[in-house]
């Protein structure tokens, strides 16, 4: 590395990470490319490998064996994700997940990880409850001389425990409210003995509906009475930290194996960067097995409009 492009970073680690923006990955990073195309308003949907991250009453709904990994790019791949999820269901007993995600930055100074073991099951028909229990970590290259000769780090890792609980509600067949309450045990992650940096607790609400009743009622030809039966669209409004975020999207498959969607989201609070989605899926079936491919992409502005989000995501469904 450069003595600039060292430079360069410091100021970035220091904005970043020792600022009100401070949380990198379990500031709500995300994971999976389909929640991102939707503007991240996914906790009324959550019905496949992303699921826990968003609402775990998800996992009560799945039916098939998931298998993902995902890829993501920050400040335009200066800041990477990767994720690995698996989904199990085990009928009446309920669904099982667990993933793990990693956080790194281009100099490899910092790391982040975060494990989640997950469950999910109905409590009626209508009614789902899912359950995460978290692991959150993050640690920092004691050689290197910025950290080595910081008076801040009076450790150079840290991690803790905690707890996130959700449900999800579908009184009709077109339509899903969906809650989640994330961090809902406090996780102090200091690494400074005079700064404590706690993850806030992280609220979502939502809603999400099917035009496939719309369709049944349709008049319309064949062809866009099957395309709005492919079709939904999704409200989520979450709170996090004293700030109000909103997000919708929209999601259609033109085909069976073809998917489109966009997004939108706004912070209604000090900082009013929006933030416009796309993405897109193909499905492969091979061999009883059905391959997934998924890519996002997040354009923001305002203080924002240089971090460029990009996610790539292969499921695998059994």
């Amino acid at each position: 590395m450069t003595k600039i492009r060292f430079l360069c970073f410091n100021l970035l680690f220091i904005s970043i990470f020792f600022t009100s923006f401070v949380y990198a990955a379990f500031n709500e990073i995300g994971i999976g490319a389909r929640p991102l195309g939707l503007g991240g308003a996914f906790v009324a949907l959550a019905d496949d490998s992303n699921a826990a991250n968003y609402n775990a009453a998800g996992l009560s709904y799945i039916e098939d064996i998931h298998i993902s990994a995902t890829h993501a790019q920050r400040f335009n791949g200066l800041v990477n994700y990767n994720t690995i999820v698996g989904v199990i269901p085990l009928g009446s007993i309920g669904t099982l997940g667990a993933n793990i995600g990693i956080l790194t930055e281009d100099s490899d100074i910092y790391r982040e990880q975060t494990i989640r073991l997950s469950y999910g099951r109905t409590i009626i028909k209508q009614l789902g409850f899912g359950i995460n229990l978290k692991h959150l970590g993050t640690s920092y290259d004691e050689t290197n001389e910025f950290v080595a000769e910081n008076p801040y780090f009076a450790n150079t890792s840290s991690s803790a425990l905690s707890l996130d609980l959700g449900l999800l509600a579908k009184p009709f067949n077109s339509l899903n409210l969906g809650v989640s309450i994330e961090n809902l045990v406090p996780a102090d992650i200091s690494i400074s003995e005079t700064h404590e940096d706690s993850i806030p607790m992280n609220i979502r609400a939502g809603i999400t509906y099917s035009l496939e009743s719309i369709a049944e009622m349709s008049a319309q030809g064949a062809a866009i009475s099957n395309l709005l039966k492919q079709t939904l669209g999704t409200f989520e409004i979450t709170s996090r930290d004293g700030e109000i975020y909103t997000s919708v999207g929209v999601e259609m498959w033109v085909i069976k194996t073809i998917g489109i969607r966009g997004g939108f989201a706004r912070n209604n609070s000090t900082n009013t960067a929006t933030t416009f989605c796309l993405g897109g899926s193909a499905m492969l079936p091979i061999s009883g097995t059905i391959l997934q491919l998924d890519y996002g992409i997040q354009l923001l502005t305002g203080d924002f409009q240089n971090n460029t989000t990009q996610r790539f995501s292969v499921n695998l469904l059994f």
